[in-house]
């Protein structure tokens, strides 16, 4: 069996390097110094988070893609969102120094995690910036506080598993049930949290376009010429919802749209916020 698992976690190596490659962000902005740092409890988990830029502005929450933390968007857009507003990042459940909770990695949990967070800085309503995974959080989120949120962006997001292409669904699959297999192997709680995490892109989020419809903040939905998440479903999502913008980057991924973080993605972003350079 261990000789099995040894020549499919090959393979997947093999996938990852030919097929989902890890995300990863443009890395050339000199990271702002951070203001605050901590933990907030969330009753079942302790949810790492830290604050940059105005200690007086106003917020904007980002939120990491699958498996990122609260650093990683240090060299991308946090550089330059902290110079005009109160930047608060998170690393969820399960990523950085977060606990994991088996049983626990899903949007709705978060979401409430989420809460727990804002309403232990004092914030009443955020704008928040998700990337993938966040962005989907965000969808959750926003659907389930709408009153605490100002704007939201999303980029690079689906609101189902069916808005991902057919070819990188059938590797997140794949790569989901070797970490199945090995975790009820080894028995490794590390594996097991991974596992979780990569579930989350199984069957993870199970929205509608009826359901985003009742989104009412304003919204900006951002995704690549060449993303993993189906164009037409990229559409979809700005269609369904009334007032909402798009960006779509010419010659972006999906994580490679930070390539573009300078010169597209953060005056976007500044633009959508109101905020003159």
């Amino acid at each position: 069996m261990k000789r099995f698992i040894k020549m499919i976690s090959f393979v997947l190596i093999f996938s990852l390097v030919f097929g989902i490659m890890p995300i990863g962000y443009a890395q050339g902005n000199e990271v702002p110094e951070m203001i605050e740092y901590g933990f907030v409890d969330a009753g079942d988990a302790k949810i790492e988070y830290g604050i940059y830029g105005k200690a007086d502005g106003e917020p904007l929450l980002l939120l990491s893609p699958n498996g990122g933390d609260m650093h990683c968007f240090d060299g991308s857009i946090l550089p330059e969102m902290s110079k005009h507003f109160k930047v608060i990042t998170v690393s969820v459940r399960g990523t950085g120094k977060s606990d994991w909770v088996e049983g626990t990695m899903n949007f709705e949990t978060m979401s409430e995690d989420v809460v727990k967070l804002l309403d232990y800085l004092k914030i009443e309503k955020t704008n928040i910036f998700g990337f993938s995974d966040g962005g989907n959080l965000g969808f959750v989120f926003t659907l389930a506080h709408q009153d605490r949120v100002k704007s939201l962006v999303v980029m690079g997001s689906n609101i189902n598993t069916r808005g991902t292409n057919t070819f990188d669904q059938i590797q997140i699959t794949y790569q989901y049930i070797i970490l199945c297999i090995e975790a009820w192997l080894y028995k490794d709680d590390e594996i097991a949290r991974r596992r979780d995490i990569k579930g989350m892109m199984v069957g993870q989020p199970s929205l509608t376009f009826e359901d985003i419809s009742q989104i009412k903040v304003p919204v900006l939905n951002i995704f690549g010429e060449h993303d993993m998440i189906k164009r037409s479903h990229s559409k979809k999502i700005t269609r369904s919802i009334e007032g909402a913008k798009e960006l779509m980057i010419i010659g972006g991924g999906h994580s490679t749209c930070f390539e573009f973080t300078d010169e597209i993605i953060n005056p976007a972003l500044l633009e959508f916020y109101g905020v003159a350079e």
